[in-house]
């Protein structure tokens, strides 16, 4: 009788062993997706990755991990750290063991950050799938082929406490120099435009909140000058901060803005919205820190392009002769004094 026991549990073990040598590992679908592609230092993200057993058989082992980023940061909590993040020579690895039943999914997520500035590919995944002796491991491995964009921090306030005195000038240049007497159309409120300009009669048969347009002589355009000379990284890093902090300023106060760079940062022409900011923010967060051509030549483009009531905030390292001359030019050409700001190289 034991023998027979005996026997029957060899033939089952067997049975289940031949079963569990299939090569499973073709048959689970992974997907990773992180909820978002541009963060700023620190922020949090979060990767979620589901692997699907779509065989008609159980799959009795899996091992799945991620092998990260050395410069993604994993935020969870101590306990699930512990239980599911691994460090080695090769990096920080998330892993998970589990099995699949025919049909059935696995689904995880682990939230990640990156302490600075760059572009970086999130990593590579792996699965393992096993025999029931664990005689026979089958690995697959794939990368993630994601790639998050880190942009700049932002300044403290008042390390651009000088733009604040040219919003001030604009909105008043704007104020005093507006007709209200000459109404040259209507378009829809974008929550730019003062509550005085709103046409009550036209929102009433519009259905739509609807904005008288005035002429005005002088209109609030600024464009941000980013002076991408070959300096110091961390002046050059100090300058992306700058450039970051003022467009979120100016996307604050609602006043459209343009920005010209002569370095790898590159131009976008006058707008104002989230679209607007991604771009320059993705911009920064992209950037290799290169200068193309010198600082007078950024300013003879900007006289090329000059419109009535331009007005400039010049983000630069220190300047020399040739660039304090161009400065000289670009003031004759802006309605108002120039806003300048140095990157600096901060003191630890």
């Amino acid at each position: 009788m034991i023998l027979f026991v005996v026997i029957c549990s060899l033939l089952i073990i067997g049975l289940l062993e031949a079963l569990s040598r299939r090569d499973d590992v073709r048959r689970l679908h992974i997907t990773c997706e992180p909820d978002m592609d541009l963060v700023a230092p620190d922020e949090i993200l979060t990767l979620r990755y589901t692997v699907t057993n779509t065989s008609r058989f159980p799959v009795l082992y899996v091992s799945f991990g991620l092998q990260l980023s050395d410069a993604a940061q994993v935020r969870e909590d101590a306990d699930w750290t512990r239980c599911h993040v691994y460090k080695d020579f090769v990096g920080t690895r998330v892993d998970h063991r589990f099995y699949l039943l025919p049909g059935h999914r696995f689904t995880g997520r682990v939230r990640l950050s990156f302490r600075k500035r760059g572009a970086f590919d999130l990593g590579t995944c792996y699965v393992e799938t096993g025999d029931l002796l664990g005689l026979w491991p089958v690995v697959r491995s794939q990368d993630l082929r994601k790639r998050i964009i880190c942009t700049s921090r932002t300044c403290p306030a008042e390390d651009i406490r000088t733009v604040g005195g040219l919003l001030g000038d604009l909105s008043v240049r704007r104020f005093l120099h507006e007709d209200p007497t000459m109404v040259i159309g209507y378009h829809d409120y974008t929550g730019r435009e003062p509550m005085k300009q709103i046409s009550w009669t036209r929102t009433a048969a519009s259905g739509r909140l609807t904005v008288r347009t005035w002429d005005h002589t002088v209109d609030r355009n600024v464009t941000v000058l980013v002076n991408m000379e070959a300096t110091y990284p961390r002046i050059s890093e100090q300058c992306l901060m700058l450039t970051r902090s003022v467009c979120e300023e100016l996307e604050h106060q609602k006043i459209p803005y343009a920005v010209r760079s002569n370095g790898d940062l590159q131009s976008l022409r006058e707008g104002l919205g989230r679209p607007h900011l991604f771009y320059i923010l993705r911009k920064i967060g992209l950037s290799r820190l290169t200068g193309y051509r010198g600082f007078p030549s950024l300013v003879e483009e900007c006289a090329r392009y000059r419109r009535g009531g331009e007005s400039y905030i010049v983000i630069t390292p220190a300047l020399s002769e040739a660039g304090q001359a161009a400065l000289s030019r670009l003031q004759a050409l802006s309605d108002l004094p120039l806003c300048m700001l140095y990157g600096e190289e901060k003191r630890a």
